[in-house]
């Protein structure tokens, strides 16, 4: 038994390496991509505010609302860039496509659990649910709707908040009890919610781990209040 599921382990991590692996090399071509006058201008070569990690510059990452949206975790990520890269916009093109990569191994990662607790017993210790989880996986990352949130560097927050959004989702799954359906204390879902947050087993572990994923995706777009 603890051989089959070693072997399981090993195939899950293959598994989300490849879909990455995978969604890295379909939108690689778009690292040779420049800025595109469709919100670049305005947010990034017109914008010297996020470019160095100084005072001041944090300060208007954390307060601004430029071009009507808040997302100081999105402009961070582009003062990093700007750190390694200057204005050169082949490195910018490369961070969206490895968060997107990321998000992709991470989507495999919610499907197979999704996919797990809906098996039937027998089915389990096959490849077949992992199997299922990676083509859902590649269906979503190479799906031409990602194409304008990947190569479209100003789109970071879709890539960045989608990646954090799905790692709060399965550490939420992670953590809920192995094959259980409702949620991990019922004073979460009662007048109390943050109960079992405050516990200090495995479990409130996880869940707050996954609340800490949720915050820092709305800090990359405010789309994801629709998380909860």
């Amino acid at each position: 038994m603890r051989e089959i599921l070693s072997k399981k382990k090993n195939l899950r991590a293959a598994l989300a390496l490849g879909v990455a692996a995978v969604t890295l090399i379909a939108f690689a071509p778009a690292i040779k991509n420049g800025f595109v006058n469709w919100d670049d201008l305005p947010a990034l070569l017109e914008n010297r505010h996020f470019r160095g990690f100084g005072w001041a510059q944090l300060q208007w990452m954390f307060t601004t609302f430029h071009m009507g949206l808040y997302q100081p975790l999105s402009w961070l990520t582009y003062a990093l860039d700007h750190f390694f890269w200057g204005m050169n916009p082949h490195g910018y093109h490369l961070t969206n496509i490895l968060l997107h990569a990321a998000g992709a191994a991470a989507f495999f990662l919610v499907c197979a659990r999704l996919l797990a607790a809906a098996a039937r017993p027998r089915d389990l210790a096959g490849p077949g649910i992992l199997l299922s989880a990676a083509f859902a996986a590649l269906c979503f990352s190479l799906h031409p709707l990602r194409v304008e949130s990947v190569a479209w560097i100003t789109e970071r927050r879709d890539v960045l908040s989608g990646l954090f959004y799905l790692l709060s989702i399965y550490l939420y799954l992670r953590a809920r009890p192995p094959g259980g359906s409702a949620p991990l204390n019922n004073s979460f879902a009662g007048p109390r919610p943050f109960e079992a947050l405050a516990k200090k087993d495995g479990a409130a572990g996880g869940l707050r781990f996954s609340l800490a994923a949720f915050v820092l995706a709305l800090l990359s777009k405010g789309i994801t209040v629709t998380l909860p």
